[in-house]
């Protein structure tokens, strides 16, 4: 087996591994960069390997099945391939706290309901470690994160949930993350 193949199944290994962590526990490497370079290496190495052997047999085979699953992908509303390009393309609203946690607007899907998630730093790795309600309403106004003056982080809670003070123009609001993102 040449080696690009070897580099491209295992960095397939390492986008399906780092997918389903993100999907089961929240775990995904510190910031979003590094997920995001994962897979356009692999994106884009899919179509090198394709092409490159498009005469073997599973070569066809594997670009016939990645082909067949997008286009399968559209039928529920096209929201997997939708979540896959929002992941891949988006900018996301995000603002470093402290040297440990950090938060961003999100959705885990494009159908889901958007919140702000708390993610703890550990070293290459950050987990989500809850969530917030995406609105803020003081004084019957809505503000969201990129309305914020400052934040700051506050001593967690008696049960270690994250409590973080947003302060508005038109005052200030502490929230806890809670787990049931």
């Amino acid at each position: 087996m040449k080696n690009e193949i070897k580099i491209y199944i295992g960095i397939t290994i390492l986008l399906v591994a780092d997918l389903i962590l993100y999907l089961t526990n929240g775990i995904s490497f510190a910031g979003n960069i590094i997920d995001r370079l994962i897979f356009w290496i692999w994106f884009i190495g899919t179509f090198y390997i394709v092409f490159k052997y498009v005469r073997k047999k599973w070569a066809k085979i594997y670009g016939m099945t990645l082909v067949g699953l997008t286009v399968l992908s559209f039928f529920p509303m096209g929201a997997p391939i939708l979540t896959i390009t929002a992941f891949a393309i988006t900018n996301e609203n995000s603002q470093k706290i402290d040297n440990e946690i950090r938060i961003f607007e999100t959705a885990k899907s494009v159908i889901g309901r958007p919140y702000i998630s708390v993610v703890r730093n550990y070293w290459i790795f950050e987990k989500e470690v809850g969530g917030m309600d995406y609105d803020f309403e003081i004084n019957d106004e809505y503000y969201n994160l990129k309305d914020s003056k400052s934040i700051k982080r506050l001593p967690d809670s008696e049960d270690g949930k994250v409590r973080l003070e947003f302060e508005f123009e038109n005052g200030k609001i502490i929230k806890t993350a809670h787990n049931n993102v």
